[in-house]
């Protein structure tokens, strides 16, 4: 009898597994998640890959990946260049000994600007001889034609990341699902690596000048989208969690991803119609961290 009852119980759960959506979080269990079934949990949110049984267990794994994104650093150490970008150029005859000298003194006494935006501002090199060094020091290729930013670019990263990072989406290969990314002032592998993450793809990076950089992003800045929410109090990973729970529920997202990305923790909520981002401030970006948990300061952009 005693060994009827405990095969019973197995087929039991055999069959409730069978029912019942998995879950990602490790410490739920099979009588809770029926419960939550019954009462109308739809199990239809994913953080990345795993889905979840309930908005509780939801919450605690946006923790713990909120958690890991507070530990990482803002940005990756200086990298520096086998070869200075002064001596590319000394190197190809556009630029002479004293004129570097006079670069590096009016760097050293206060420019405070990349040796190039000096270079280009006491008129010894032309923006499209600074751009061609770098590219050499970062070893990828110039973009030679006009810059044209995939006007789906708003879609996919919200604004306020593209200007930190200084890059522009333009051309998204849906065979190879490659991204192609220009950026100016050389590559920003933090951000490359949140894409890759985000969106499921490659990121391939080329330059463009400074000048080809400012005038696409503003003309992405006056897409008129709405819809996306900045967090500008620190607050902590719990906070992050509980928000980002509740705007999932509310937008009805089905794939919540997170990544730190430079002074930004990005979270990208994905639904069948729509994509809306929540962006949190590093805590590390604060000097003094202010622990009260408000509403968003600004609604400021929206992909729809």
């Amino acid at each position: 009898m005693i060994g009827d009852g405990f095969a019973r119980r197995i087929d039991e759960n055999k069959v409730l597994k069978a029912l019942l959506p998995g879950c990602g979080e490790p410490k739920c269990g099979l009588a809770r998640r029926a419960w939550r079934r019954l009462r109308c949990w739809d199990a239809g949110i994913r953080l990345f890959d795993a889905c979840f049984c309930d908005p509780r267990c939801l919450e605690k794994a946006l923790c713990r990946r909120f958690e890991e994104a507070c530990r990482r650093e803002i940005s990756l150490p200086r990298i520096e260049h086998r070869i200075p970008l002064g001596l590319i150029l000394l190197s190809r005859g556009q630029l002479s000994n004293a004129q570097l000298r006079l670069a590096l003194e009016s760097q050293s006494q206060g420019c405070h600007q990349p040796i190039g935006q000096c270079l280009e501002k006491l008129g010894f090199a032309a923006e499209h001889q600074i751009t061609a060094a770098l590219a050499q020091q970062w070893a990828c290729p110039v973009l030679t034609t006009k810059l044209v930013p995939d006007r789906r670019a708003l879609q996919w990263v919200p604004f306020r990341i593209l200007e930190s990072s200084r890059m522009v989406p333009l051309r998204f290969v849906e065979s190879t699902r490659i991204l192609h990314m220009a950026f100016a002032d050389g590559i920003d592998y933090v951000a490359l690596y949140a894409l890759r993450e985000m969106l499921n793809c490659e990121a391939e990076a080329c330059l463009v000048s400074r000048s080809a950089m400012d005038a696409a992003l503003e003309s992405l800045s006056s897409e008129n989208v709405s819809g996306d929410f900045l967090f500008e109090s620190w607050r902590t990973a719990a906070d992050m969690a509980r928000v980002t729970c509740s705007y999932a529920l509310k937008l009805d997202a089905e794939q919540v991803k997170i990544v730190s990305c430079g002074r930004t923790i990005w979270a990208r909520l994905t639904g069948q119609d729509n994509t809306s981002h929540l962006l949190f401030r590093h805590p590390a970006s604060f000097q003094m961290p202010i622990p009260e948990l408000e509403e968003p300061v600004h609604s400021f952009r929206h992909a729809g």
